[in-house]
This record gives C-alpha cells, sequence and structure tokens, in this order.
C-alpha cells in the first residue's frame, strides 16, 4: 500500500520559503525577532564561531525518562540507573566525553542520573498512565492548530500530585535554584503551548505544571522544583495570541519583509547577527558568508539547491 506524503515542516512557495508545522522554538524566535526568525529557521545560517553542542540537555532528559521508565516498569533503584547510565553512554558517550565546558559533560550528566535516583526515588510525585497503560512520558503531539496551521512539541512527562495532574518539564541550567531563575518560567511560550496539548489535544485535566530543575557545576549538582497552577482562560488568551502571531508570519511571508526588533539585540549574551544587522543592507551578504554557514531544513535543501544550481 502506498504510503502517504509526509506532512513538511517547510515548504516552497513560488520559491520561496514558509514554515507549516510550527513549534515553541520557532514561535519564540519570530517574537523575539522576525529578521533572526527569517536568518535561522528559513534560510537556515548557523554561526561558524558557535561551537558544536554536546547535546548536554538531551542527555539529562534521555537519562531521567529512563529512571522514570524502569521505575514504572518496577524496576529496582539500582537496576534504573545502569539502565540510564548505559543508555546515556550510548548516544551521548563520545560528544560529551569532549566536551570544554566541565560542567556540561559527561561527568556532570552521570552525576546528574546517580543523585537524582537517590533524592528523589522515593518521590512525591506518581507517573501519570495513558489509557493504553503506558507511562505518561515523552508525548508528542503534531496537530492542527486553526487558520490552517499545525503546532508540534514534545511533552516531558506528566506527573500526579495531591490528586491533581500536572506536567514536569526538566530544565538544566547553571543558574542558582532561586525565585529569580523560578520566575522565568511564568508566563512562558513552551510551557503555556504545552498546557494548551495537554487539554485541547490529549483531554487531560492539567491544572497547571512543574518546572523540575537540575543545576550542574564542575563538581556539584542541585535540584529543585516550582509548581504552578495556571487557569484555562489564561492559556485560552496564550492560544488567540499564538494565531495572531502565525497570521503576522504568513503576512511578513507574503510581503517577503521580515523586519528587526532591535529590542532583542542583547538578550541571552546578545545575537549572534548582530553585526550583520549593524552593516549597511548592501554588505550584509558578506558578513553571512564570511561568518555563517547555511544549512537549511531538510524540507528545504532542494529547493535552495535547485535555486543554486
Amino acid at each position: 500500500m502506498e504510503q502517504p506524503d509526509r506532512l513538511k515542516k517547510f515548504d516552497v512557495i513560488d520559491g520561496k520559503p514558509i514554515q507549516k508545522i510550527w513549534d515553541t522554538s520557532s514561535l519564540s524566535s519570530f517574537l523575539s525577532c522576525p529578521r533572526l526568525y527569517n536568518y535561522t529557521n528559513l534560510q537556515g545560517y548557523r554561526s561558524k564561531i558557535y561551537g558544536m553542542a554536546t547535546g548536554f540537555g538531551s542527555a539529562v532528559h534521555m537519562g531521567f525518562e529512563v529512571l522514570d521508565s524502569e521505575k514504572f516498569k518496577g524496576a529496582t533503584k539500582d537496576e534504573a540507573v545502569v539502565a540510564s547510565i548505559k543508555a546515556v553512554l550510548l548516544e551521548y558517550g563520545e560528544a560529551l566525553s569532549q566536551a570544554e565546558d566541565k560542567a556540561r559533560g559527561l561527568t556532570s550528566v552521570l552525576r546528574a542520573i546517580v543523585w537524582r535516583a537517590e533524592e528523589y526515588w522515593e518521590d512525591l510525585f506518581e507517573i501519570a498512565t495513558m489509557p493504553s497503560g503506558e507511562p505518561c512520558l515523552e508525548q508528542r503531539f503534531e496537530v492542527p492548530f486553526g487558520n490552517g496551521y499545525r503546532f508540534s512539541g514534545r511533552i516531558d512527562k506528566i506527573v500526579q500530585l495531591d490528586g491533581k495532574l500536572y506536567l514536569c518539564d526538566v530544565k538544566t541550567t547553571k543558574s542558582t535554584l532561586n525565585s529569580n531563575y523560578f520566575g522565568n518560567f511564568m508566563p512562558n511560550n513552551q510551557v503555556f503551548a504545552y498546557l494548551w496539548a495537554a487539554r485541547e489535544v490529549l483531554g487531560l485535566d492539567i491544572v497547571g505544571f512543574i518546572v523540575d530543575a537540575v543545576q550542574t557545576g564542575v563538581h556539584f549538582t542541585r535540584f529543585n522544583r516550582s509548581v504552578y497552577n495556571v487557569p484555562t482562560d489564561l492559556i485560552k488568551e496564550w492560544y488567540e495570541d499564538a494565531l495572531h502571531t502565525l497570521d503576522t508570519s504568513t503576512n511578513y511571508f507574503n510581503k517577503q519583509y521580515y523586519p528587526a526588533d532591535f529590542t532583542a539585540c542583547n538578550n541571552y549574551g546578545g545575537c549572534r547577527f548582530k553585526e550583520v544587522c549593524s552593516a549597511s543592507p548592501s554588505r550584509r551578504n558578506l558578513f553571512l558568508d564570511n561568518d555563517f554557514e547555511k544549512e537549511p531544513h531538510p524540507d528545504l535543501k532542494e529547493a535552495y539547491e535547485k535555486a543554486n544550481a
């Protein structure tokens, strides 16, 4: 039987790239600065001077997911730790062992797994169960999102606490796990998107979310959590705002003009395209060609190759 065509995240219309399936990363990038979104998401520019990511955050997520999954299946703590370490070493061991930042290298990941099991094996949070009987871990979704758009994402896990359901998202950081750190997650595009998906797509009565944070250093690992209750009308407002943003992105596509937002230039240590935007428009391609590599999304690669043939 012939398989249906895969829905593409990006498409090309009249030779111009457009995003069809959105996620929280691309939504936040667009909201931050439309020109940044165009350079990174649509054009695929990647800085030559930024080091290759070691996958530290992904490794911690995997390690904790295996711990949770093994515990759900009835494994002992030691069995779960061994399974978690094996999975991380197989997937990320080589890259993490070469990390220059030792606070985000292999030793830090393995320590986080072992210490996590020691501290939270007997936990107040209980992994929720899906109707299929599987643990509610790593739930992926890709669904219609009004006005012809689609939205995708991945929910780390859903837990029960005091008889109520919460999304639970693991975050890794070097920052101190105090009220200032946890204040950054309310409000938050990613969390609100996942709450919308859990309530509207999965049909779950989710009352809020929990940030499960891991602070890593060269010689230490610390854990802390914060619980947030989120009213339904706040998520409804986020949904309407997100639809408005996607409509705006379509208008920019139609005009083929993605304006800069200079208020975002110094966010998170400074935008990597700051020097590009500081140059006159006629000279920007020189900076882009010199300091960046173009790696378009696979959905756009063929179109770019044809355009440059």
